[in-house]
Order: structure tokens, then sequence, then C-alpha cells
């Protein structure tokens, strides 16, 4: 088989002929074939990564000269927006300006919880109520009691047919290691 072929481009007079493997040099040829592309993908991974690990850096440093510059002028507004009247409602304080708002959030208390300390205070203040109760198989030990037989899911233990349970059925893959 001449392995030229295999690169010989379709046209509309004469469509490309069918390219097989047909022996052990074919076969080698293919996987150099594969070998050779996959080192082009390597170099232009790695020639990509630099690239990208390069433009990165520029952009983590104009980030970091806009953080440090308008960190500056930031606290500066703050300070003359202590200076003026501001308007005030009840979540902020603001005062305008031609080409910006000043902007003064008031903060606020938040809870968080530790759940197994409020579910132990929530049990022994008589609290049930606001406790959730989550059923959920115990799917890990479960699994190892089931097994496939004539196409259907089978607890090894009771010999019962389960429901609940589905087979997947995985295709077997072929792949060339180069």
């Amino acid at each position: 088989m001449d392995m030229n072929m295999f690169d010989a481009e379709e046209t509309e007079s004469a469509p490309r002929p069918a390219w097989r493997i047909t022996d052990d040099g074919c076969a080698d040829w293919a996987c150099r074939k594969i070998a050779e592309e996959k080192t082009e993908l390597d170099r232009i991974t790695a020639l990509g990564e630099s690239q990208i690990e390069k433009i990165q850096q520029r952009i983590d440093a104009a980030q970091r000269r806009y953080e440090n510059g308008t960190r500056f002028l930031t606290g500066k507004l703050a300070e003359y927006f202590e200076t003026v009247p501001h308007k005030t409602t009840k979540t902020k304080h603001s005062y305008r300006l031609l080409s910006g708002t000043l902007v003064k959030k008031i903060g606020g208390s938040t809870m968080k919880q530790d759940d197994e300390t409020l579910l132990a205070y929530l049990k022994a203040s008589g609290n049930e109520d606001m406790i959730q109760n989550t059923e959920k198989p115990k799917w890990g030990e479960f699994r190892k009691r089931l097994e496939i037989v004539g196409g259907q899911i089978v607890d090894k233990t009771t010999g019962e047919l389960v429901d609940g349970v589905q087979i997947i059925e995985k295709p077997d893959t072929f792949t060339v290691d180069v």
C-alpha cells in the first residue's frame, strides 16, 4: 500500500481512494505518523503556554499598578468624603461628583451557624421541629452486595432483583500509545 495515498487530496474528478492498513509496515508508519502529530501538538502547546504565562505576568503587573494607584486615591477620597455633607439612607452614605459617586456602605451583622453545636442545642432545647432529616441510601456499602446477572441487578445476599439501580454499558475504547 502506498503510504503517500494517505496525504492525497480529494478532487472533484477523482475522489480519494479508500486507504487501508494492510501490513506491519503500514501499521508502523501509522504509529510514527501519530507520534509526529503528538510531538507537533506538544511543541505548539508548550509554545502557547509560555506565551500565555508571559501575557499573564503582564496582566498581573498591570493589576498591581492599578491596585496600588487606586488604593492611594481611594484612601484620599474616603478622607475627603468625611469632610463633606453626604446623602444618608438606611444602608449607605453617598456623595455625588461629576465623574463618579463616593459611597460608604453601612456594615451590618450576619449569622453563621456551626451545624454540630446548633444541632446539639436544638435537641437539648426541644426544638426537633427545626432539624432536617435527610434519608439517603448507603450506596458504597449496598453496591458491594450487588451483581449483574443476565442483564439485571441482583442483591447477592437475598437473591432479589433490585429496583432503582441501572446498568450503564461502557463502550470499548481503542487507543494508540506512542
